[in-house]
């Protein structure tokens, strides 16, 4: 929305759609989180607290398809000026487009996420299939789709989503459980999954600095568009979350399991402003693909 209101002719349909896709990433990358995290460590969570991560993933998902909906919505109202909004033809290209096959690959994901709250025997396989096609969606369309080699583009988008996800998702579940009066089982619980995470943001960074080369093709030019200055203030924001997750483990975990007095409030308290800052970090990205990268003629397919 920022970005959009700096150019020469603001659209005040562009700017809602960077609102609307920053909680429409929110709500659907943050699904597919839940998901795996429940599917990873679902067994550390007491009753109460599976059935609150249940409840919050079914509300991630009802909300990634009503914003999915919008979202479309928003684009034809965009591309036609508002002008063709009920016009069938014009829907009929949409979902034939790039753009509709994203969008029934993340309603189908968000569809087979529901398995993840289901006692199935299957409920874990059937979800992690739902979250990699959530996540596909967003390599079906967009800058991916420009630049060459896509396939590995594609492959990129998806791995980054995927740690992305996994770190994301698995706040709100950590945020329940420090919040317990006995801090050595939620001390364990974080250990078994720093480990995991550690591993995770090495991906995350990796898959981050090679889709940022590839994206940008000259990286000495890179605040010569906005799409630079957009993904400076998401490296930002990503940077300051992993500084609370990396203070989270070296002290507030460790004093949690030592049993000091007011720890688990602290730890809580952090996992909120990560929150906060993940939150910041998928408004920066929503801002970042609403404008264009500077090409220069080569890698871009015309």
């Amino acid at each position: 929305m920022i970005l959009e209101y700096l150019q020469p002719d603001p659209s005040f349909l562009d700017g809602i759609s960077v609102v609307v896709r920053a909680f429409h990433y929110a709500a659907t990358i943050g699904a597919a989180g839940l998901a795996f995290f429940m599917i990873g460590y679902g067994h550390w969570l007491r009753p109460a607290e599976v059935t609150r991560l249940h409840r919050t993933l079914l509300g991630a998902i009802i909300a990634g398809l009503a914003l999915s909906v919008g979202a479309l919505a928003l684009r034809v109202l965009v591309l036609t000026a508002g002008a063709s909004m009920t016009d069938s033809a014009v829907w009929e290209a949409m979902m034939r487009s790039r753009i509709g096959d994203a969008f029934w690959m993340r309603w189908a994901g968000l569809v087979l996420l529901v398995a993840a709250t289901m006692p199935w025997r299957a409920g874990p396989a059937i979800a992690a299939v739902g979250g990699v096609l959530v996540l596909g969606s967003y390599a079906a369309m967009g800058h991916s789709m420009l630049f060459q080699p896509r396939q590995e583009i594609a492959a990129l988008v998806v791995l980054h989503l995927g740690v992305v996800a996994f770190w994301v998702g698995s706040l709100l579940p950590l945020l329940s459980v420090a919040q317990r009066p006995d801090g050595a089982e939620t001390a364990a619980l974080l250990h078994d999954w720093s480990r995991a995470a550690t591993v995770a943001v090495v991906g995350m960074i990796a898959s981050g600095v090679l889709l940022t080369w590839y994206l940008t093709v000259r990286l000495d030019l890179i605040f010569e568009a906005w799409h630079g200055w957009a993904l400076a203030a998401k490296v930002m924001a990503v940077l300051a979350a992993l500084a609370l997750a990396l203070s989270n483990r070296l002290r507030h975990t460790p004093a949690l399991a030592q049993g000091q007095p007011g720890a688990g409030a602290r730890l809580a308290s952090s996992i909120r402003l990560e929150i906060i800052l993940v939150l910041f970090a998928f408004y920066f990205a929503a801002e970042m693909v609403s404008v264009h990268p500077i090409d220069y003629g080569h890698r871009v397919q015309n």
